[in-house]
């Protein structure tokens, strides 16, 4: 392979003789990342779910694990992940990659982190914390806790545009089981190019400006949940007369049936909101994802954001020793015993200080943090304060606390900016929270090798 230093390459390539080590020598940081991910426990988990000896070849723990920081690490796309370690001796020799050796293809990057689930990648991470624990990089003794919107790679919803994509998404269903059984499907494409049309004169209606563009656009959606029920009932009629007699026809049927259960969902929402109900609970801004939730964090430039809630939680030396992964949006207040119980379980102990915003006060909230043993807990309080509460937020304690739980936001931002935590490219919730769990290891890769000596 690419270097001649560790034992289980002790037979190298004309190729590794004739390259000088600068060409592929590790910049430091990546020379500490890969220290640390010479300890084989981290293959374990994977290892332990996914070890068979049927089937084709895949890719190798070791390569995978090391490709997906790089992903991350250097916020790569799979397409673009590819050549770049192909052409780099650098990240060849990081992925353990030889020289003659083809570089994994991207789609097989992409159904092999879709395979392995979200506990796998949480053990990951686990053992690489439990390990900088031991190895006395950081202590635990203090916590700060926030939330923010992993967001999901969804437009905009609007009741047009989703009656559009559903009768897009359940013609072709419809489709594809005609042509299994050699029929025509002429009225399916008719009706995609109907829906079509009043999606254009949606867009002209919204240029007017006028007082009554409302009602007009309401109108015109109303005819898309017209059109939206003729094609469900011919999906309803055609799967009603669909019998799967082999794997391929079950598949194409459920297809078919989870598509019309979406897609009915999407017209009542429509009809709904048209009778002038515009509070939906559980409405469904998605077909692609369907767990996506609206979520209103009251930004001033994004309003509302569609996607999950994440609660991360940090200490000293900007490790992420916790992160938890919700479907809409819970409570703050209703989110601290879950991140206390996590840093017990990491250190053996509550922390020593705790700061958290406004947004999780509540004199319960106190009180479970002082039970468990921390020593200075630092939740502003909402609305008016007594004077003995003021005086309380007053001590250089709890203001100190409230400055250094402000730097919790850089660390959000670093981790939307730099580690693909802004949005996630996989959709689901079990999928996103896989995606999540990728970036906050890569992120913690990094900051371990800061840490080191």
């Amino acid at each position: 392979m690419l270097i001649l230093d560790y034992p289980e390459w002790n037979q190298p390539t004309v190729a590794q003789v004739l390259i000088p080590k600068a060409a592929y020598q590790l910049t430091p940081e990546l020379e500490k990342i890969d220290k640390l991910l010479q300890d084989e426990s981290f293959e374990e988990p994977i290892v332990k779910q996914f070890n068979t000896q049927r089937g084709r070849p895949t890719v190798p723990v070791r390569v995978y694990i090391r490709m997906m920081f790089l992903k991350y690490y250097a916020g790569l796309s799979y397409e673009d992940l590819v050549p770049e370690v192909t052409h780099n001796l650098m990240y060849r020799f990081f992925c353990r990659i030889p020289i003659e050796q083809k570089v994994p293809d991207a789609t097989a990057l992409m159904k092999i982190t879709t395979k392995y689930s979200e506990e796998v990648i949480n053990e990951m991470n686990q053992r690489l914390l439990k390990s900088l624990v031991q190895k006395k990089l950081f202590k635990g003794r203090k916590t700060r806790i926030d939330t923010t919107v992993v967001e999901a790679n969804i437009v905009h919803p609007t009741d047009a545009g989703l009656l559009y994509e559903g009768v897009k998404k359940l013609t072709k269903a419809v489709t594809r089981i005609k042509q299994a059984y050699g029929k025509a499907s002429r009225q399916s494409t008719k009706s995609i190019r109907k829906m079509k049309d009043h999606i254009l004169s949606i867009n002209k209606v919204l240029r007017r400006r006028t007082d009554d563009t409302r009602k007009e656009v309401r109108k015109i959606t109303g005819q898309m949940a017209i059109e939206a029920r003729k094609v469900l009932a011919q999906a309803d009629r055609l799967a009603k007369k669909l019998i799967p007699e082999t794997e391929k026809d079950r598949k194409l049927r459920g297809n078919l049936l989870d598509t019309a259960k979406k897609v009915c969902k999407i017209i009542e929402q429509s009809e709904a909101v048209n009778a002038g109900n515009t509070k939906l609970a559980d409405r469904l801004v998605s077909l692609n994802d369907p767990d996506a939730r609206p979520i209103v964090k009251g930004k001033l430039g994004k309003r509302v954001e569609f996607g999950y809630k994440l609660q991360i939680q940090e200490t000293e030396g900007g490790i992420v020793t916790g992160y938890q992964l919700y479907k809409g949006n819970p409570c703050d207040r209703i989110l601290v015993d879950d991140a206390l119980q996590k840093h017990k379980d990491l250190f053996g102990k509550a922390p020593v200080e705790m700061a958290l915003d406004r947004g999780y006060y509540d004199s319960d909230n106190e009180k479970l943090a002082y039970g468990a043993g921390v020593k200075h807990v630092c939740i502003p309080k909402i609305g008016r304060k007594s004077k003995e509460r003021t005086e309380f937020e007053n001590t250089p304690t709890f203001r100190r606390l409230k400055r250094w739980r402000s730097g919790i936001e850089g660390r959000i931002s670093c981790l939307k900016r730099r580690f693909g935590l802004n949005r996630s490219m996989l959709s689901g919730y079990r999928k996103t929270q896989t995606w999540t769990g990728l970036g906050i290891l890569a992120h913690n890769l990094r900051q371990a090798a800061k840490l080191m000596a």
